[in-house]
């Protein structure tokens, strides 16, 4: 039985044929495939996610599926930065930014759609400067994005955070979907989504446009000039998350 609605299913293969224009994989890391479940060790969303992310490779032959058992694999997790499931991330050469933690469905598919095209083209969506900005970062950016799959506000969000690994080895992005993991929004204090945290240490709640998520990553990374503008740390663009 098909994951996607068949307008999502045309969608997605129509974006796929005309904008991936080389190689792509998705390495997902599940828990086991061998139908043995083992207590404490429980991913109820892991088998939703694969049947998704198999549909959608399934529509280019540019793009490639690989599961891995994530308690089999451990180290190769921890490698990539992974260090709960389910999660995949999405590159060329075994060599990815982008990371993404739960359900990539309803109003995020779009992210995943984005991940994939951006992966596999030089084009990026980012404005020169930003791009000049990003590449002479000095320190590391861990760019973490918290989404639900309800909220229009998430999926710009966290294409754009996307986009800024993609322009930057010192930046590496986190799409996180709260709905997967019940302990997220009490461990990091979400109240609405999207909510980003750069390097743990600089955290905005809304959407943001391309020149405040740039003053956003600048100011975690130390590179904000003393007596700068001030920058607020909330937009009204949000969608409150249910208690």
């Amino acid at each position: 039985m098909p994951v996607l609605r068949l307008d999502e299913l045309q969608a997605v293969r129509n974006y796929l044929d005309a904008e991936v224009s080389r190689n792509v994989t998705i390495k997902m890391y599940t828990g086991s495939s061998g139908g043995i479940i083992i207590p404490g060790r429980e991913c109820t969303a892991c088998r939703p996610v694969q049947d998704l992310l198999a549909e959608v490779s399934g529509l280019s032959q540019k793009v490639t599926l690989e599961t891995i058992d994530y308690y089999a694999n451990l180290a190769d997790a921890q490698q990539d930065g992974v260090a709960r499931i389910p999660a995949f991330t999405v590159g060329r050469n075994n060599a990815s930014r982008m990371r993404y933690f739960g359900t990539p469905s309803d109003r995020l598919l779009g992210v995943l759609v984005s991940a994939l095209i951006g992966a596999s083209t030089n084009k990026s969506p980012l404005k020169l400067d930003t791009r000049r900005r990003l590449r002479r970062l000095k320190e590391d950016a861990h760019i973490q994005v918290f989404v639900t799959r309800d909220s229009q506000y998430c999926g710009e969000t966290a294409s754009l955070a996307y986009a800024m690994a993609r322009e930057s080895p010192k930046v590496t992005t986190d799409v996180i979907e709260v709905g997967s993991f019940p302990d997220l929004p009490s461990l990091y204090s979400i109240r609405g989504v999207p909510k980003t945290v750069v390097n743990g240490r600089v955290q905005f709640t809304g959407a943001m446009t391309e020149e405040l998520f740039l003053k956003q990553v600048l100011r975690a990374t130390g590179e904000v000039e003393a007596g700068g503008e001030q920058i607020v740390d909330y937009s009204d663009q949000m969608t409150p998350l249910a208690r």
